[in-house]
């Protein structure tokens, strides 16, 4: 038996805390101890350098010897090794000595399992007290961190960045580049960074996204529109109403349209049509048209210093820019190698290839990926 030094209540020797008041009872006390003789009154007897008798021999020859002060200070004998367990080893080792049934009627403790006679307080294996209010929300063998700690979602992963367009300066060289999210990106002067300060960009200008492996831009119904950079001497196919752009010139496709008659029927006189392919106007406003130039069945050539439409203070126009042809019934748009390329205005959305310049605004950038 263990004896609690704080309520002096008797606990069998495998329990762990005091069925009285639920002090920690000491580990050491459930562990049988070895006897040790008292020193006699005389001294440690002197022990010669022959053999030395069995360990037996000495413990009953101090126990003798020291048994007039042992009576004297009123010690109790010590107790037989066999009397400090009360059951065979065997018994323990088939049963945890905490779950071990109990003589007396016995509840189940609410916080570890174990069975604790109904007459006591204070479980004997965690030291619970059986009398308290239950918790509600935590548990009490949940250790601090867990319970203290509130439940942290998850961060949101940030998209990776596939491409990126790289601004080019106006003397060609490469400036910053703006980064392109795996999912959609959007552009415009909302977006800040490079695009605040561009008065020709809409608040949200274009978006850009991909489709596997291709990147796509798409108009987001911006007011100057998105132009890409058509490759040289690769046709374009030009339909009613496509803008494309030569240095700073904004040009307009017209295709050629027989007029409607009068409510009457009357049929509206012009002059004859010599076959021609449709014209081109220059764009100077929102609904203003400027010059137009017809294109006959021949085709037109567009230039600074050669061609049939000529733009000669234009200095960002080549000497031979670009042409303007049919072919199969199509009219088409070819660039002749100039240097600042011929850009193509994007009809709600179409395909970025590596590498490809695009013009946003008055800034041009190239798409890397």
């Amino acid at each position: 038996m263990i004896v609690c030094s704080r309520c002096s209540k008797e606990n069998q020797d495998h329990y762990k805390f005091c069925l009285g008041c639920g002090a920690e009872l000491p580990r050491e006390s459930s562990k049988p101890k070895a006897f040790s003789a008292p020193t006699p009154p005389g001294g440690s007897p002197k022990v010669g350098t022959g053999t030395k008798p069995p360990r037996r021999m000495q413990a009953a020859e101090a126990l003798v010897a020291a048994e007039p002060v042992a009576q004297a200070r009123e010690v109790d004998p010590p107790r037989p090794v066999q009397a400090v367990r009360s059951k065979p080893a065997a018994a323990v080792e088939a049963l945890p000595q905490e779950l071990a049934p109990l003589a007396e009627e016995a509840q189940p403790c609410v916080n570890c399992g174990a069975q604790v006679p109904e007459n006591f307080r204070f479980c004997h294996v965690c030291g619970h007290d059986l009398h308290a209010a239950p918790a509600t929300n935590v548990r009490s063998d949940v250790p601090e961190e867990r319970v203290s700690a509130p439940a942290v979602a998850a961060a949101p992963q940030r998209s990776v960045a596939r491409a990126k367009l790289i601004l080019i300066q106006p003397d060609g060289s490469e400036g910053e580049a703006f980064p392109l999210e795996d999912g959609s990106t959007l552009i415009g002067r909302s977006t800040g960074g490079i695009f605040a300060n561009d008065a020709y960009l809409s608040p949200e200008h274009s978006e850009f996204r991909f489709e596997g492996d291709q990147l796509v831009v798409k108009d987001m119904e911006s007011l100057n529109g998105i132009y890409i950079r058509v490759e040289a001497e690769v046709p374009i196919e030009l339909f009613d109403g496509s803008v494309f752009r030569v240095g700073q010139e904004i040009l307009r496709f017209e295709a050629p349209t027989a007029p409607d008659p009068a409510p009457d029927g009357t049929q509206l006189m012009g002059s004859p049509h010599q076959g021609f392919l449709g014209r081109v106007c220059l764009v100077i406003g929102r609904e203003t048209t400027g010059n137009c130039f017809p294109i006959p069945p021949a085709g037109i050539h567009l230039g600074r210093e050669r061609g049939d439409v000529v733009f000669p203070e234009d200095g960002y126009v080549s000497g031979l820019h670009c042409r303007i042809h049919s072919e199969v019934g199509h009219v088409f748009l070819t660039d002749l190698g100039s240097s600042n390329g011929t850009f193509v205005r994007v009809l709600n959305e179409s395909f970025v290839p590596k590498g490809t310049f695009v013009l946003m605004g008055q800034q041009l950038f190239r798409a890397d990926y």
